[in-house]
């Protein structure tokens, strides 16, 4: 099956890739769906709302992030779009200044409270260990708009996935060879925060991994409302991941959380 990588180059295209990732993390369910993509009612017009929600949120933060390259790939013989990745490139440290991690698309109150929580478990041991230049695909929200007054040195994968339908015919390979060639072209370390259905991949192309980070979120005193939330966003683990520059272990030189956490 002939497959063609090329970058997301126009607005129009990110209906598509969100349809797709949708599909992705469905089947199996991946909670961090309803992290960044809340559908507030199980009827179609909610589910169509969420997702034009998506839609103009995802390009809106590539849009305003100069860090942010999204590839896709191509099925050649239908024109499908059958898999996307998200990788940034940071010149220089991402953690220099403070971010806003506001997950404003959930309700101020309680349910936003849980969502800047968890958000933040994302980012609270990136910033002893990648405050440094880096390539990444890791779930990023370093506050997209301060991306447009800043630049960093290192890459990092914010997210990757396959249709259901395409899983197991190499498109996570050519995803993921375009930040691992770019990350060496640069001599650059990278990082993914990868789910348990990435890992096989990202090991056989020379990442390692740290223990799994579980999401928590406070249990006692507290409403109804927080603990059917509770439910829908947990439990979520994810794995830090990562490469050396040029995949070049050198001796001694072990992963950056064994030295920094």
């Amino acid at each position: 099956m002939p497959f063609e990588l090329a970058e997301i180059t126009a607005d129009s295209e990110f209906r598509e890739l969100v349809e797709v990732e949708w599909a992705a993390y469905e089947k199996p369910l991946c909670k961090l769906l309803n992290l960044f993509f809340p559908t507030r009612g199980i009827d179609p017009d909610s589910r169509a709302s969420a997702l034009q929600e998506g839609v103009e949120r995802q390009s809106g933060w590539h849009n305003n992030d100069p860090t942010s390259h999204w590839v896709k790939v191509v099925d050649r013989e239908t024109g499908r779009l059958v898999g996307a990745a998200c990788w940034h490139v940071y010149t220089k440290n991402p953690y220099s200044a403070p971010a806003d991690d506001e997950c404003t698309w959930f309700p101020a109150g309680e349910e936003r409270e849980m969502a800047n929580s968890l958000m933040g478990q994302f980012v609270a041991s990136r910033k002893k260990y990648m405050a440094k230049a880096h390539v990444c695909m890791i779930f990023c929200l370093l506050s997209r708009s301060r991306y447009c007054r800043l630049t960093y040195r290192n890459q990092v994968l914010d997210i990757c996935f396959v249709h259901p339908e395409y899983r197991r015919k190499g498109v996570g390979r050519l995803l993921l060879s375009w930040g691992i060639e770019k990350a060496d072209e640069l001599g650059l370390e990278s990082y993914i925060d990868a789910t348990d259905q990435g890992i096989p991949l990202y090991e056989a192309h020379g990442y390692v991994k740290a223990a799994g980070v579980n999401f928590h979120a406070e249990q006692e005193k507290r409403s109804p409302r927080w603990h059917e939330l509770r439910g829908v966003l947990l439990p979520f683990t994810f794995w830090p991941m990562w490469r050396p520059a040029g995949g070049k272990f050198e001796n001694g030189t072990g992963p950056p959380w064994d030295q920094a956490i």
